[in-house]
């Protein structure tokens, strides 16, 4: 059974409580080719399955992109339609976003969505009821490591290292520009954390594990 965390309920869950030496590998803001085409390569090599945000637009861009992550069997999340910020919209507003979201989803197959990770990790305060009518679950990350800016391979893969703990929710991004670096950083990645002992699970499968921790002030977890 899933326990939750006493912190603040309405922040996403940046970690699973469990002593567990296991961690969820995510990716957003994909589909994005031709990276996460080269990614899918890797985890399908390494044996790793990861969970991936998609964005709606991306997904209309690339269906059969989605399709093959989806094929692959990687978990999908949703990650918004097309990246705006979704704190301090009118419900109206975020309402039609998930929406489009969920339609551009639909279209290649996906409709069972049951993550989401808002753009920026960022909610205002009442906007989780909507994603908990929507049968969504605020998803954030404990391991951020600006993966976006202009860092190398190993950077990243020393970054990740240091900050991972049992339970972890690491937070990559395949989309967004250009990700040679981080999709050169996840086979090192996973071969340094399997060397300390841990394995890798979807965020989803993560949440069996044990009680959820959120960010007690509702706020920015990752970019």
């Amino acid at each position: 059974m899933l326990l939750v965390s006493p912190l603040n309920s309405r922040a996403g869950i940046k970690r699973i409580g469990t002593e567990k030496k296991v961690v969820a590998l995510t990716f957003d803001d994909g589909p994005n080719s031709p990276h996460t085409e080269k990614l899918l390569k890797v985890l399908e090599a390494k044996g790793v399955t990861a969970t991936f945000f998609l964005i709606g637009k991306q997904v209309e861009n690339h269906p059969d992109l989605a399709r093959k992550i989806a094929k692959a069997g990687h978990e999908i999340g949703g990650h918004s339609y097309d990246w705006q910020s979704l704190a301090f919209k009118r419900r109206k507003s975020v309402e039609a976003q998930l929406d489009k979201m969920d339609a551009a989803f639909a279209s290649v197959g996906i409709t069972n969505l049951a993550l989401f990770r808002p753009p920026n990790g960022l909610l205002s305060p009442g906007q989780g009821k909507i994603l908990e009518a929507r049968g969504l679950e605020h998803i954030g990350a404990d391991v951020v490591v600006g993966d976006w800016k202009n860092i190398d391979a190993a950077t990243i893969r020393d970054r990740v290292v240091k900050k991972v703990r049992p339970g972890s929710i690491i937070v990559l991004h395949d989309g967004g520009g250009n990700r040679a670096a981080t999709v050169r950083a996840v086979p090192m990645i996973i071969d340094a954390l399997r060397k300390q002992g841990y394995s890798f699970s979807t965020v989803g499968a993560l949440l069996d594990f044990g009680y959820t921790h959120k960010d007690p002030k509702g706020s920015r977890n990752q970019e």
